[in-house]
């Protein structure tokens, strides 16, 4: 027998078990099925603040500014720091 013949039969022999191997599993998958996955857990309930601090915008930083008498830092828009010899309009 030349070689291009018995690969060729090589070639067919291979095939035919491939697709009989196919065969055999789709069978035995369809009556006896594939393995159930397993449940997964609930996701967790959000809290109840959760929607409240979604939308809550960060707080603000304003500039502070030193008072001349006590040393007190100040926002910038303050009138005064609470003394009454403060020099703060």
């Amino acid at each position: 027998m030349g070689l291009l013949l018995k690969l060729a039969l090589f070639g067919v022999a291979i095939y035919a078990a491939w697709k009989t191997f196919s065969r055999w599993k789709g069978l035995f998958d369809r009556f006896v099925g594939t393995p159930p996955e397993a449940p997964r857990p609930p996701p967790p309930a959000p809290s109840p603040r959760a929607p409240e601090q979604a939308n809550a915008r960060p707080p603000v930083i304003e500039e502070t500014v030193p008072c001349r008498i006590c040393g007190a830092y100040l926002s910038s828009g303050a009138t005064q720091c609470g003394r009454p010899d403060c020099p703060l309009p």
